[in-house]
């Protein structure tokens, strides 16, 4: 009697401890199951929203994708040409510089002539007392012909520039700097035309 109660005792205690395992590994199936279908959900939803999963995994092993998703290789192929592209408009730069230089030191050496022989015949009516107030004028009108001539090679060089431009197929308005550096230049000689000239009056 004392054995089969002992017995009894132990086969008890074995009892609950193989319910409590029991019990403890249902819960734990029902709550992972209850998870699982929570995730899956949300997986199914974000789907039918139309939203892109993106595992930040996979797209921090992918060396070829920035962090906004464009393609590194795309930027340093557009870098690539911007560089490109600089380097050839300073390669059309060197090339008309000659051009350039040629056409003002032409027009800076034709106004420093108009100019010396301005004040050579002002020189020469003043000693013998002759009319000079259409000096002014006339000097100007000469001074207008050279500097249309001037215009001339201005246009052929920005010619020769923008057929460059057009063959490289580049994005610049190089042409336009070149005939606002003219407009500048052409600024300067007109006062000091009109300097000289007042002080023939």
């Amino acid at each position: 009697m004392k054995h089969y109660k002992r017995y009894m005792k132990k086969y008890g205690m074995i009892s609950a401890v193989v319910v409590v395992v029991v019990v403890g590994t249902t819960l734990f199936l029902v709550f992972n199951k209850d998870n699982k279908d929570k995730v899956d959900g949300n997986s199914q939803l974000s789907a039918s929203r139309g939203e892109i999963q993106v595992d930040p995994i996979a797209n921090k092993a992918n060396p070829k994708v920035g962090e906004n998703g464009t393609p590194t290789s795309k930027r340093a192929a557009e870098n690539q040409q911007a560089k490109k592209q600089e380097e050839l408009v300073e390669e059309i730069k060197k090339m008309v510089k000659p051009e350039w230089e040629k056409m003002n030191q032409v027009a800076d050496k034709r106004l420093t002539e108009l100019m010396n022989e301005a004040q050579e015949e002002y020189k020469a009516k003043k000693e013998r007392n002759l009319d000079f107030s259409r000096m002014e004028g006339k000097y100007r009108a000469i001074y207008n012909d050279y500097e249309e001539d001037t215009k001339t090679m201005v246009d052929k060089i920005i010619s020769t520039i923008q057929k460059e431009v057009i063959e490289n197929n580049l994005n610049s308005n190089i042409g336009n700097e070149y005939l606002q550096l003219y407009k500048v230049e052409k600024e300067k000689r007109i006062e000091k035309v009109s300097n000289e000239l007042k002080k023939l009056s």
